[in-house]
């Protein structure tokens, strides 16, 4: 490549170990041709070799003859190294043997130095820097189609007429068994596009033919992996057959509009509510059949999401159906929306509502408590302030434990907790008045467990029951006191006129005086029995001497009268009872005894007062036969029924349970509410 006046002038270097020779070239490279070169002599191999690596030349001229090496050896050491620079060999004669010897190594030409001329020699500069340019451009092409074939994203490859690889990318021979593919390729003629799997990839493969420089037919392939198109459809028939499925069995409606409003598209098993099937609704426009609906419609076909909820009639019912809208970004217009049937939905909130309009009804209106406990006993879920004077409302039991702030429920909460149902009583002492609340606690047989309860206030109740119950009491104290100095004393005076007819007799020897003194026997007997009724129907010892002395008198009288072995332990202070409390437990200790006696044939009876503990214990125990403890909770006896109210007056909780050896446990747990219960001293 020959340069102007102008232009910079090209580096060759003359690799020579014939100074004369190389001054020859020197002198016909500078006939004509100033300042056209720039040459740089080495006169050995190894200083070619140098000056090649520490400098850029354009070209070069090697001497067939170096030494002992040649410079077809420096040129292919210099293309091993990466060099491209043209070198044109020099000879001393035309030699065929050098021809193809520099032909093979890579030479651009060579020149013989005999008759050598600048003109032949310049032709021959020309021509090996054109022939670079050329083998550069050449090497850039193949470079970048290699560079394409290595990744495209297709899996390339061309074979000859023979069915060999002449060339294969790395997608194709990653991916591809030649046997496999050739097989298959086969049967395939050219410009046909077919799918070919392998293993979990799917490949569109097109084959067409080629004609190499020498005439030669080729022929090409190329697979493009389609895995995620064959993917994406198998997902969109997925996602159809679901959508399909949906709409055939579940209460909803798909709904297509365009931009006008017009119904394009409607169908779901939802239609079949409101009397209609598919396609009904199509042409009909959307803004007639919602007109309350329009503002929401005009937003998504504006491009916004909305949801409304609109009725219809059908079928001797209304329907609510909830709608979601949104614009159709596919179509660049319209809108597609969802109408889901939620009638089921609608009516339970509707009920939910009624339900929950009547409980808050009955909880502000009447003296109650209704709540959750969840698996611990704490207090989740409350309602009514209806005991919020008895310090039980809502802003104190929420958060807590029930049993932590009333230790006395311990067991009835744990018995619910456990599936179970349960009862107790809670009072106490307010500003003016004793008070009372009567709870019910069942077992919540939902999965998320718990317990509820139901607390009301029964002071009232409570305290007209007291009233009867003291009426009734009253009632035996005066049915005592008549017997005792009514009848008691008349059967006295009987007993001593018997006895004075008795001595008479005795001192007339009469023989009727053994009968007159077997009437005074009887009559003094029945004052004992006249004096045992009036003691238990008017147990004086209770107020007089308190709680510990009356009953120590009654297990005397059981013993004395029954023949039963009956004792009586005190455990605590337990002399300053409150009477009212103590007159209460009198009554139980006495029917909790005669139940022994009477139907548990008991031998040994045990009566325990123990004020030690908190709160307070009566326990009442035999040796009897027992009974079923069912009978209480099903109604049992009076007596039975009895014994739990009384408990139950004094907020006491009572129990009666049979013993592991036989016989009865009854108990009664309370607290007293005098002062000096809590100071007994």
């Amino acid at each position: 490549m020959a340069t102007g006046q102008n232009s910079d002038p090209l580096r060759l270097l003359v690799v020579e170990d014939n100074e004369d020779d190389f001054r020859y070239v020197q002198y016909l490279l500078r006939v004509n041709t100033i300042n056209r070169y720039q040459v740089d002599w080495a006169p050995s191999y190894e200083e070619g070799l140098a000056a090649v690596r520490s400098k850029t030349y354009d070209a070069a001229l090697f001497d067939y003859q170096l030494g002992g090496r040649t410079g077809v050896d420096l040129l292919r050491e210099l293309i091993g190294a990466g060099s491209d620079m043209p070198v044109i060999l020099l000879t001393g004669s035309d030699d065929l043997r050098v021809d193809q010897e520099a032909a093979s190594s890579g030479a651009a030409d060579y020149v013989c130095k005999q008759n050598l001329d600048t003109v032949h020699l310049e032709r021959s500069i020309r021509y090996a820097l054109r022939q670079a340019e050329m083998v550069r451009a050449l090497r850039e092409s193949q470079s970048q189609l290699q560079l394409f074939m290595r990744n495209v994203p297709c899996a390339i490859c061309i074979q000859n007429e023979a069915g060999e690889y002449l060339f294969r990318n790395e997608l194709f021979q990653r991916h591809f068994d030649g046997a496999a593919l050739a097989e298959a390729s086969a049967s395939m003629p050219d410009g046909t596009s077919w799918q070919f799997d392998v293993a979990d990839h799917h490949w569109l493969i097109d084959t067409f033919p080629m004609v190499d420089a020498a005439g030669r037919k080729l022929r090409g392939l190329a697979a493009v992996d389609i895995t995620g198109r064959i993917r994406a459809e198998e997902q969109l028939r997925h996602t159809t057959s679901l959508l399909n499925g949906i709409l055939t069995t579940l209460p909803v409606i798909a709904s297509r509009v365009d931009e006008k409003g017009l119904i394009t598209e409607s169908r779901g098993h939802g239609l079949e509510a409101i009397g209609l099937k598919d396609g009904d609704q199509v042409g009909q426009s959307i803004f007639d059949l919602h007109p309350q609906e329009t503002d929401e419609i005009q937003k998504a076909l504006g491009g916004e999401s909305v949801n409304f909820r609109w009725q219809a009639d059908g079928r001797n019912r209304t329907h609510y159906f909830d709608n979601f809208f949104h614009f159709d970004r596919a179509q660049g217009a319209g809108a597609i929306g969802f109408s889901v049937n939620v009638t089921a939905r609608v009516e339970a909130e509707a009920h939910s509502r009624r339900q929950s309009q009547l409980l808050t009804s009955v909880t502000r209106n009447l003296p109650i408590i209704v709540g959750r406990l969840d698996n611990s006993g704490c207090v989740v879920e409350a309602e009514g302030e209806g005991l919020a004077a008895r310090k039980l409302s809502i802003a104190a039991l929420m958060g807590r434990k029930f049993a932590e702030i009333y230790p006395q429920t311990r067991e009835a909460i744990s018995r619910a907790l456990a599936g179970g149902s349960a009862h107790f009583n809670l009072s106490g002492r307010g500003e003016s008045e004793e008070w009372q609340a009567e709870f019910f606690v069942f077992g919540d047989k939902s999965e998320q467990g718990g317990a509820t309860f139901l607390g009301r206030d029964v002071t009232q109740q409570r305290t007209l029951e007291k009233r009867l119950l003291s009426i009734s009491d009253s009632e035996q104290r005066r049915l005592g006191a008549d017997l005792h100095d009514g009848l008691g004393q008349h059967l006295t005076g009987v007993a001593c006129l018997a006895t004075a007819l008795r001595d008479r007799l005795n001192a007339d020897k009469s023989p009727q005086a053994g009968m007159a003194s077997e009437i005074a026997s009887l009559v003094n007997s029945g004052i004992e029995l006249t004096r045992a009724l009036a003691r238990g129907l008017c147990p004086v010892q209770v107020e007089q001497n308190g709680l510990p002395a009356a009953l120590e008198d009654l297990a005397y009288q059981v013993q004395r009268l029954q023949g039963v072995q009956c004792h009586f332990d005190a455990i605590g202070p337990t002399r300053l009872i409150e009477p009212n409390i103590a007159l209460h437990l009198y009554r139980i200790t006495q029917e909790a005894v005669n139940n022994a006696v009477r139907h548990g044939a008991a031998q040994q009876i045990d009566i325990t007062l123990d004020t030690e503990r908190r709160p307070h214990q009566l326990i009442i125990e035999d040796n009897g036969c027992g009974f079923d403890p069912g009978a209480l909770r099903e109604g049992g006896g009076v007596g039975l029924g009895l014994m739990n109210y009384r408990a139950t007056i004094i907020g006491g909780m009572f129990k009666i349970n049979p013993q592991p050896r036989g016989g009865i446990r009854v108990e009664c747990t309370f607290t007293n509410n005098s002062s000096s219960d809590e100071n007994p001293n």
